[in-house]
Formats: C-alpha cells, structure tokens, sequence
C-alpha cells in the first residue's frame, strides 16, 4: 500500500506544473478572453479530467501490485493532497473563500467537482482496464 501511495504522491508532484500551465497561462491568458470565464473553465476542467485519467493509468501499471480497495484509497489520497494543496495555498496567499468557492457551484457550470470526483476514481478505473480480472478482488 505505502509503494501505491508513493507513486500516487509523485504524480500529484509531476501534475502540478501541468495544472498551473493549464490554469495560469491556457484557462486565464488564452481560453478567457476569447470565449470568457466559465467556458474557459470549463474547456480547462475538461482537459485536467483527461490528463488525470492519463495520469492514473501510469499509477496503476507502475504499482503492478493493487486491489481496487488500494486503488480507491490511492484515488483518495490524490484527491485530498489536491484539496489542501488549494485550500491551504489560497488561504495562504489571503484568497477569500468565496472566491475559492466558485468553482464548486455546479449548478452555475463550473466543473470542479467532477474532477476532484475524477482524482478519487480514476486510479481504481485505470486498475480495472489495465487487469479486469483484478476487479472484483476487495481486499
């Protein structure tokens, strides 16, 4: 389990240049002001929903060794680093909440959490399409 969390803990490390490239210069400086704010949001979530199954796949064949109950703690771990990564940097750097908030209303459009949805899962469905005969293992 420790190796699993290991090579999750360093994907979540090489994925964070590519999520500020994504967020910083594609979603602020080239996406929203050609097609405003959500659209870019949502054109830049799309993309980190992909890249994070992209992701995941190399989690899952670099661990080998895993069952989907791993796998799903796996997609737990990613998913929370990504949560204190965001919460905390932007309470750090003094970012009100309710701007940190504005991704989460889905009933606006924003996406974000359907990708934090994709950080808990994705492990386990890249697992199941690398071995299906894995799935149905619990322990």
């Amino acid at each position: 389990m420790a190796y699993l969390l290991v090579i999750t803990f360093r994907a979540w490390l090489i994925e964070i240049p590519v999520a500020a490239l994504s967020f910083f210069v594609l979603m602020d400086r080239v996406y929203a002001p050609r097609v405003g704010v959500l659209m870019a949001h949502q054109i830049a979530m799309s993309a980190r929903i992909a890249y994070v199954l992209v992701f995941a796949y190399f989690i899952a064949y670099f661990a080998r060794n895993y069952t989907p109950t791993r796998l799903l703690l796996a997609g737990a771990f990613w998913m929370g680093l990504w949560l204190v990564f965001e919460w905390g940097g932007s309470l750090l750097i003094g970012r009100p909440v309710h701007e940190i908030l504005i991704g989460w209303h889905v009933e606006r459009g924003y996406m974000w959490p359907y990708v934090l949805l994709t950080y808990l899962l994705a492990p386990l469905l890249a697992g199941w399409t690398l071995h299906p005969s894995r799935s149905h293992r619990v322990v």
